[in-house]
């Protein structure tokens, strides 16, 4: 029987962090230490969140927690402070800021590996950092090396105000380095997948893979009330170029013909001043109800109670799926997602049936999907979404395991000779 390799997972957010960043890597190495593998994960420091920390999140494997030697930005105030702040983010815009917790991961990494056996580094994305420093570790311990990206780095097409061309061609230059490194690609979605192998035609396609977040099954608990106000539900922030107005007026337009149950949104989290200002100035306040973020588990009695579930994609990050479709999923309830036309939450839902896309702007498309979604034949989504498990996810990762060859194959018994690497930085 062979021995499952070292799995040493650098992921800058980890549990309990309550982070997107934290979730795919802390249910991932909950399913590879199921399956055998010596799971050892190199993270960030736990820090002080707005949020709070997100006790339902799983901490398996052995968890090496490292603090940055510089944080960046500098904290506090004063001129010189600012001054600093705004230079560094122009400095380290291709990297990222945490660009300096990468020299104190590999540090970190390499100790812990000198009493490891060989396996294999994985190393996830954004930060740009957790990048740097698993090619740095997997190059001086000479192990394969993944890279696993929940959002594209230099392989998209940014838009001008938000990475300028020299900042692009920098980011390019410095992970082209990593790609040529790795042995494998892991990308989240098929839309970033798609955009990885055009801006890096050098990475031989059979080591690119798409593999999407997921979620545990749940038992529905609570259900939607049959009577009285129909709730659709969003988790989360709105920011950027999101807006709720089309959704609102869909609302409105709708209640108009279905006046015995009146429709309504709950968002919790924030809407900045100028969403706020557009419902105002729209007189659709009384269509929505603004609500703070609230722990994981409270919220998720709030989704199985929602009639409709919504997700809202911006138009510069096309190439994303919300991690709180996966979070819908497991609600069970059905969702509703406003997207770009090329948005890659189109295809997710179209393919799972777990709900219906329109664009955002498209007040007509949304108000006919609501109805279809609140007074129409109820579906049953269950069986469709049973291949976002994360148990069915983690059997994906070992087929990119099993492609790295003998470190993989069989297992580290036989390379324990390679087992002591030098640690000097």
């Amino acid at each position: 029987m062979n021995v499952r390799p070292t799995l040493l997972i650098v992921s800058y957010h980890f549990a309990p962090s309550p982070l997107v960043g934290a979730k795919r890597f802390s249910f991932l190495a909950r399913e590879f230490a199921r399956h055998g593998f010596d799971v050892h994960i190199i993270a960030n420091a736990i820090n002080e969140s707005p949020h709070g920390n997100d006790g339902s999140l799983p901490v398996v494997g052995t968890v090496h927690r490292v603090d940055a030697p510089l944080e960046v930005p500098l904290k506090g105030g004063g001129f010189l402070r600012r001054i600093a702040n705004a230079l560094f983010r122009r400095l380290l815009a291709p990297v990222g800021m945490e660009y300096f917790w990468a020299r104190a991961a590999t540090r970190k990494a390499l100790a812990v590996a000198r009493q490891l056996p060989p396996g294999i580094v994985i190393a996830t994305s954004p930060p740009h950092a957790a990048m740097i420093a698993g090619a740095r570790i997997a190059r001086r311990l000479k192990w394969p090396l993944i890279l696993d990206y929940r959002d594209p780095w230099s392989a998209y097409d940014w838009p001008q105000w938000h990475r300028g061309w020299f900042t692009q061609w920098l980011a390019a230059r410095i992970e082209g380095r990593l790609v040529r490194q790795s042995s494998a690609r892991v990308l989240n979605t098929p839309s970033m997948s798609e955009w990885f192998a055009e801006s890096f035609p050098q990475a031989p396609a059979t080591g690119n893979f798409t593999i999407p977040n997921g979620f545990d099954p749940a038992p529905h608990t609570a259900t939607p009330p049959a009577t009285g106000k129909i709730e659709i539900v969003h988790a989360g922030e709105i920011y950027g170029s999101r807006s709720l107005v089309p959704l609102l007026r869909a609302i409105r337009e709708l209640g108009q013909r279905h006046r015995a149950r009146p429709i309504h949104l709950t968002t919790y989290g924030a809407l900045p001043s100028a969403e706020s200002q557009r419902i105002r100035e729209a007189g659709l306040e009384s269509f929505i109800e603004v609500r703070p973020r609230i722990p994981f588990a409270s919220l998720f009695a709030q989704l199985q109670r929602a009639h409709v579930l919504l997700a809202v994609v911006s138009d510069h990050m096309s190439y994303s799926t919300p991690y709180k479709i996966y979070d819908y999923m497991a609600a069970g309830r059905p969702i509703l997602g406003l997207a770009p036309r090329d948005a890659a939450l189109h295809e997710l839902l179209a393919e799972s049936g777990a709900g219906v896309c329109v664009e955002p702007q498209e007040i007509d498309a949304i108000e006919q999907a609501l109805e279809r979604m609140l007074f129409g034949p109820v579906t049953q989504t269950a069986a469709h979404t049973r291949r976002f498990h994360w148990a069915h996810l983690a059997h994906q990762y070992l087929t990119v395991i099993d492609s790295l060859g003998d470190v993989a194959r069989t297992g580290p018994q036989e390379h324990v000779a390679a087992s002591s690497p030098d640690i000097r930085d």
